[in-house]
């Protein structure tokens, strides 16, 4: 499959790459926990600690984390599939019950590494917003990660 314009055509492309899946969760101006599934996360520094994710313009839940000043990102195991969906899904109510606090974010319990971070930076690409943020306390247990890949959830690690 050969494309250049074709937006379809590239975010297969882009689907030939294999990425984990994690949950950003963060409150917003009202205290209530929002949660979405992304799979644009990366590690940028080591000193200081500092990742990034992307979030695109359009999605719903943009004012929220695009206002945060503190958010968790939860990596997740294989056993939380369901979670990576109810998390995806635009409207999806999310259950508070799921997370609990960790060094001033909300973090989704069980998930495979959890980390509480402090927003550093925001810059706007194309359609999506690169948010930087510098994490404050993370934690992280054994288990399978969740993988994303071609529009499929699979796994990789032993469980």
């Amino acid at each position: 499959m050969t494309g250049t314009g074709d937006d379809l055509a590239y975010r297969a492309a882009l689907g030939a790459y294999a990425t984990g899946v994690a949950v950003v969760t963060a409150r917003d101006g009202a205290g209530a926990t929002h949660a979405i599934t992304i799979n644009s996360f990366t590690s940028v520094s080591l000193r200081p600690r500092l990742i990034l994710w992307c979030l695109g313009d359009e999605s719903e839940r943009y004012e929220t984390f695009a206002e945060a000043a503190y958010f968790g990102v939860c990596v997740l195991g294989t056993d939380q599939r369901a979670i990576a969906a109810r998390c995806a899904q635009s409207g999806a109510e999310f259950d508070e019950g799921l997370t609990e606090d960790f060094a001033g974010a909300p973090v989704l319990k069980g998930a495979l590494a959890r980390l509480a971070c402090r927003t550093t930076a925001r810059q706007t690409h194309g359609d999506h917003l690169v948010i930087v943020g510098e994490v404050m306390a993370f934690d992280a247990r054994a288990g399978a990660g969740l993988l994303f890949y071609r529009g499929e959830f699979g796994s990789a690690g032993a469980s």
